[in-house]
């Protein structure tokens, strides 16, 4: 997951785009089994809800206006058909309001009793019908009859009862509750609370004013619209009234639209109601993000046993062990309160044993004013001491950043050498200096031999390899697709692609991958786009793009391809921002602020990160190195420009891991070294920092994040962290 540069929205805004279904066909359950049912209809005395029909009928709505009274008592009241509406006429208009659909044939005759029934959207589905044309979708027809009882219900009409939530009295529709919520169906459709109840007096629930207008809103809307704060006030009214629906929605935003903000909450909510995937959703993301949570205000609130938690855990993601102190020493100093206890419980989950020389050095000036110097020390020294022999396990998160192929210099520096080598990052260790260690270990090699140029694509946890380079030529450029599952190390080779490329961009959208643009062969770029059906192991041509692209970058984001930059025939940086989706025009967004090609694109937290690659010099020919990076907002179209890199990375890779974008590898125009540093994002303090260093300094490298097996990642604990990682050697 990923922090969003900009705060977390004031305005939270969640839909169930199936709640007019699900609400309808309830409706409809209740109907047959004769329940909330207050109108019987026609010769045979078909039973009904009035305000479902008065919904979708004229006819209905003057029999609603003119009834008093609230709750129905005695027998149903009769409503003859008028004329001109049959039977199976007025059969087909009750089918519709409560299903969306009318049933086929008889369409004159139905639509001769629609008009009767002054029910216009059914009259107009058989005119369509008539003419051999289409008509609306069902769930559009119920959205519609949603609607319009959400009206009647602001109207006053058809609400069959009073409820007293607090100090407030408000009329409700008792159908609307029920269909959306458990507490209400069977506090409503129990005879015996019906027939006790007197009509004349509000009937008490129990619920706050807040809630019950929140279970309201969402009955007739199957939507929640406000600040953070409402969507966990959601949560908790629908657990405590069984609306599941709505708890449905409100879990599906717990789980996927986590921020730094919000994360803690959903953690505390989870363990508060014993949601274990919800807790464990919550709980892996601020591991991830750990950095960014401590920042804010909302870290200060956490409970000591949910601290203690997070910081005994392995998966905690710190650059280092000092971090994880300092986030200990911030909340001791808002919460610890004096209390030795608590001091040494918190600080005990801090792993001392992975410190390095230089950060014991720092330990008390972290800890001044929070722990007393005796309590410290003894703490360390127990973790420390070598009689204690405990195990001290290495943090590290369950993916793992993995570095595919690329380019790289021969060790006497005469000759260039493709990499058909596939490397993680085992772990990061702390060192003396700027550049910090990462540990490498190989995870497997390219079937075919070397590529470099080339593309990649995960889907789940497999991935995907296309095309590429293997050696320096003109037509040396692939057209092979291989797939590999880390887990069983398989490789698996697919279909080809209809052409070769390089300098091109992959992106796995649903269930398939598309090519995009690229070098083929004797062509310097192509604007042709062709898709890989993912289940049948096909590759058809697509729409091409607007213009011919190499050096590109593209990523999905909500249904849609964006394609950013690149060059074009004429070797001209470009600008642009595509956004192609299958079947439609491409369109032209906002440029970015400047030119760039061999540069990365990231989504993350439905935002598109751009970094690195290299642009024209300003009135000048030639390029130069683009420091330049900046976030793009696909609902305000707008680009925003934030820390330059720190160093030039053209025909580098990108990953987003932990909560920061990871920029690594490729060249410095300008210079015309390669580089081996790793430089990763932190969006929580706006901050480049250096992560470390790859194998060897790549150059058109491809990376992504893959779950590896256990066996790779090596022992988990009795690691001696004062030894020296076992690196590779860089060049």
């Amino acid at each position: 997951m990923w922090v969003a540069e900009e705060p977390a929205p004031a305005q939270w805004s969640l839909r169930d785009e199936a709640h007019a279904k699900h609400f309808l066909a309830m409706a409809d359950h209740f109907r047959t089994a004769a329940q909330l049912v207050d109108v019987a209809v026609g010769p045979e005395g078909d039973v009904a809800h009035a305000v479902v029909l008065a919904s979708v009928s004229s006819f209905f709505l003057h029999f609603l206006e003119g009834r008093t009274g609230e709750l129905h008592q005695g027998p149903l009241p009769h409503v003859p058909l008028p004329p001109g509406a049959t039977l199976r006429g007025w059969r087909a208009v009750l089918a519709f309001a409560y299903g969306g659909t009318v049933p086929h044939g008889w369409e004159e005759e139905v639509e001769e009793a629609a008009q009767a029934l002054g029910a216009p959207r059914v009259v107009a589905i058989c005119a369509l019908r008539l003419e051999s044309e289409g008509g609306p979708e069902p769930l559009e027809e119920q959205w519609e009859t949603l609607r319009a009882m959400e009206q009647l219900h602001a109207g006053g009409l058809g609400c069959d009862l009073r409820l007293r939530a607090g100090d407030e009295v408000i009329p409700v529709q008792r159908l609307a509750l029920s269909c959306s919520c458990d507490f209400f169906r069977a506090l409503f459709t129990c005879p015996m609370r019906e027939a006790t109840h007197d009509p004349a007096t509000p009937l008490a629930t129990g619920l706050a004013p807040a809630e019950l207008h929140l279970l309201l809103s969402f009955a007739y809307t199957g939507a929640v619209t406000g600040p953070w704060p409402r969507v966990l006030e959601a949560a908790e009214t629908s657990l405590r009234y069984q609306a599941w629906g709505l708890l449905t929605l409100c879990l599906d935003v717990f789980s996927c639209g986590l921020t730094p903000e919000t994360g803690l909450d959903v953690l505390a909510f989870a363990v508060a109601y014993d949601l274990a995937q919800v807790g464990r959703v919550a709980e892996d993301y601020i591991l991830a993000t750990f950095p960014s949570v401590v920042a804010t205000p909302a870290f200060l609130d956490l409970p000591a046993h949910l601290l203690i938690r997070l910081l005994r855990s392995d998966g905690l993601n710190v650059l280092h062990e000092l971090e994880a102190l300092e986030a200990a020493s911030r909340w001791l100093m808002a919460n610890g309160n004096g209390e030795e206890a608590l001091v040494k419980e918190v600080l005990s989950s801090v792993r001392f044993t992975l410190m390095s020389t230089r950060e014991l050095r720092k330990v008390p000036s972290v800890t001044a004013g929070v722990a007393d110097p005796k309590v410290l020390r003894e703490l360390m020294v127990s973790s420390l001491a070598p009689v204690a022999q405990l195990p001290c396990r290495v943090r590290s998160l369950q993916e793992v950043l993995v570095v595919c192929g690329g380019d790289t210099l021969t060790a006497n520096l005469a000759a260039r050498k493709p990499s058909g080598n596939l490397w993680f990052a085992h772990r990061y260790l702390s060192a003396v200096g700027l550049v910090k260690q990462v540990e490498w270990r190989a995870l497997g090699q390219f079937p075919d031999g070397p590529r470099f140029r080339h593309a990649v694509a995960v889907v789940g946890n497999t991935l995907y390899v296309l095309g590429g380079k293997r050696y320096y030529g003109v037509r040396d450029t692939l057209a092979s697709v291989y797939r590999y599952q880390p887990m069983d190390d398989s490789w698996e080779c697919l279909s080809s692609m209809t052409c070769g490329r390089s300098y091109f961009a992959a992106v796995a959208l649903g269930d398939s991958i598309y090519a995009l643009g690229g070098s083929s062969g004797e062509l310097y770029c192509t604007d042709s786009v062709e898709c890989y059906d993912l289940a049948n192991d096909t590759w058809r041509r697509c729409q091409p793009l607007p213009m011919a692209l190499c050096g590109h970058a593209a990523c999905a984001l909500d249904g849609a391809l964006y394609v950013s930059g690149g060059c074009d025939e004429a070797c001209q940086c470009q600008a642009s921002l595509l956004r192609y989706v299958p079947g439609t025009p491409t369109a032209l967004l906002a440029p970015m602020n400047g030119q760039r090609a061999g540069h990365v694109m990231e989504e993350a937290g439905g935002q598109l990160y751009v970094a690195g690659g290299l642009c024209q010099r300003d009135g000048q020919t030639g390029y130069r190195d683009q420091l330049a990076f900046e976030v793009y907002s696909p609902k305000l179209d707008i680009w925003v420009l934030l820390s330059p890199l720190p160093h030039a990375h053209v025909v580098g890779g990108a990953a987003v891991l932990g909560g920061e974008l990871l920029v690594l590898g490729g060249y410095s125009h300008e210079t015309y070294q390669d580089t081996h540093l790793i430089h990763a994002y932190q969006p929580g303090t706006r901050r480049w920092i250096t992560r470390g260093t790859l194998p060897h300094a790549y150059t058109d490298l491809q990376a992504c994040v893959l779950t590896v097996p256990p066996a790779l990642r090596g022992p988990s604990c009795s690691e001696d962290p004062s030894r020296s990682p076992q690196t590779p050697n860089n060049t």
